[in-house]
């Protein structure tokens, strides 16, 4: 018996379908595309690298802005004259670092007045160009109940003199740190002279009602030196 009778019998009116391609064929078919055709597979590569660095990007956390240093030469300050009255600083649309020199070096006028005649009266007009959180550490540091007591009453008389006051820093919201140095010189009646150096950073701020000292840091005073005589 023929082989033949077992075989299927292709005739024209049943013809057999053509195998379909797999998925892998479908693969091998896409990679010999893609390595026949350079450009397009270059195409490809910068299109994933972009959604990469495009998600990256997107995940980062926002870097806190950190307070611009400036560079200016150190001012140094005038004597403040006991109960110096002066005039504030014309307040100019934004705030500079000059501007906020400026202010601080006349603030510092009534804020560290310590004469017998003007001091309370000085350090009640300083305390309204500063907010209440700030007039209380500026009161632990330069005007306590004892201080005060001691000026308004002639028991001890002192004086204040600035070595220095200048711009540190510029904050991303705009308000400026200005650094103060210098010197209270104090004497109480029968005793020498003493000098204690200060040392403080005030916070400017442009508010709607004009300048305002918003913040205080004040500095670790080394312990104070007696006159020698």
């Amino acid at each position: 018996m023929s082989n033949l009778e077992n075989e299927p019998v292709s005739t024209p009116g049943n013809q057999m379908p053509p195998p379909q391609p797999g998925p892998q064929d479908v693969v091998r078919l896409l990679l010999q595309r893609l390595l026949k055709d350079k450009i397009l597979l270059g195409l490809i590569i910068v299109g994933v690298l972009t959604i990469f660095v495009g998600v990256a990007f997107t995940g980062d956390e926002p870097k806190a802005n950190k307070a611009t240093p400036m560079a200016t030469a150190p001012q140094t300050a005038a004597p403040i004259a006991a109960g110096a009255a002066g005039v504030a600083p014309p307040q100019e649309a934004g705030l500079t670092p000059k501007l906020a020199t400026d202010f601080v070096t006349w603030w510092l006028q009534k804020a560290m007045d310590y004469s017998l005649a003007t001091g309370k009266a000085s350090h009640q007009e300083a305390f309204s160009w500063m907010t209440p959180q700030t007039i209380q550490a500026f009161q632990t540091g330069y005007w306590t109940p004892e201080i005060e007591n001691a000026v308004v009453t002639g028991k001890v008389t002192a004086a204040f003199q600035p070595v220095s006051v200048q711009a540190q820093f510029i904050n991303p919201d705009g308000s400026i740190v200005v650094a103060m140095s210098g010197a209270l010189v104090m004497q109480q009646a029968g005793t020498q002279t003493a000098t204690q150096q200060l040392s403080a950073d005030f916070l400017v701020k442009q508010e709607k009602e004009g300048l305002r000292i918003v913040g205080i840091n004040i500095h670790p005073a080394p312990p104070s030196t007696a006159a020698p005589y």
